[in-house]
């Protein structure tokens, strides 16, 4: 069936003019070219759908079941055609974004109210979780995108990096503990986040045995550990300004290779008005963030 919304807006200015003659005017057709029009509907769908005599245009009742169709569709039309300008136009839309905790703690909430200052009508929504978790969002299309670290199986998806959060080590805030910490227990990461391996090998870069005292799920667990004296951990900077490092040292660490943090997304990379926005307003910060920090 081949059926145009031409046909069909001709089909409501027959109906709601009940003339061939002012709805060839309001459409700026010919009558004969109107006529034409809706009986190629007519054809398309098998139906008669105007009853003509030589007073007035009347809908059969086939026509009058359908004309309720014609204006359903057309309004869904016109309305797919606004959100697609208000889209374009950053009037509208949503932006699905996903984040590791820290991220989502630190950088990213104070960005998200600035922009909706600018773009009121963009709704954010953010979901944050593990790099496991946030691998599997992007791949079923659950977000948009996801702000995450570097991944070793990304097949099928685009990473770009975006900034290093380095590690950094945390002690009880003493003097003799600092300087005796790698011989404190060892308060770690489950091996499931991103930030353990990298902490394991920071580890054996400086001659300490990665063996854990502790094994805990959240950042916030392990410095709730580390200020009440029993141990020390290495976790990303970021979360720093997340949690409460009070009567905790903080000392930034050497290590190996830096925790990457970049945008995860599916591959092609075909961002919506309205994530392209957000990203390049999020990227602003980051930017602006560094060269403070330099």
């Amino acid at each position: 069936m081949n059926v145009s919304f031409r046909q069909l807006r001709a089909l409501v200015m027959v109906a709601e003019s009940a003339s061939f003659t002012r709805a060839a005017e309001r459409l700026h057709l010919s009558q004969p070219a109107l006529s034409y029009t809706i009986r190629k509907l007519e054809d398309a769908l098998g139906l008669q759908l105007l009853a003509r005599n030589t007073r007035i245009v009347e809908l059969t009742p086939a026509g009058q079941h359908f004309l309720l169709q014609a204006r359903r569709m057309l309004r869904d039309m016109d309305d797919a055609v606004r959100d697609a300008r208000d889209t374009v136009a950053l009037t509208r839309g949503v932006v699905r974004l996903a984040a590791l905790p820290t991220v989502a703690a630190s950088l990213l909430p104070q960005a998200i109210a600035d922009f909706a200052q600018i773009h009121p009508g963009i709704e954010v929504k953010l979901r944050d979780g593990r790099a496991g978790e946030m691998l599997r969002w992007v791949r079923d299309g659950d977000v948009d995108a996801g702000i995450t670290s570097a991944l070793d199986d990304t097949a099928g998806l685009s990473f770009e990096p975006l900034f290093d959060d380095n590690l950094m080590l945390l002690v009880r805030e003493d003097g003799q503990r600092l300087a005796r910490w790698t011989s404190l227990p060892y308060i770690a990461l489950l091996p499931d986040t991103s930030i353990r391996p990298l902490a394991d090998a920071a580890l054996r870069a400086v001659n300490v045995d990665p063996k854990p005292a502790w094994e805990v799920a959240h950042m916030s667990s392990a410095v709730a550990l580390v200020r009440a004296g029993l141990g020390f951990s290495l976790l990303p900077s970021s979360c720093a300004a997340v949690f409460n490092m009070q009567s905790c040292s903080v000392v930034a660490l050497e290590h190996p290779a830096p925790r990457t943090i970049g945008l995860l997304e599916t591959r092609p990379v075909a961002r919506s008005p309205s994530l392209a926005a957000f990203l390049q307003f999020f990227k602003a910060r980051l930017a602006e963030a560094q060269s403070h920090g330099n």
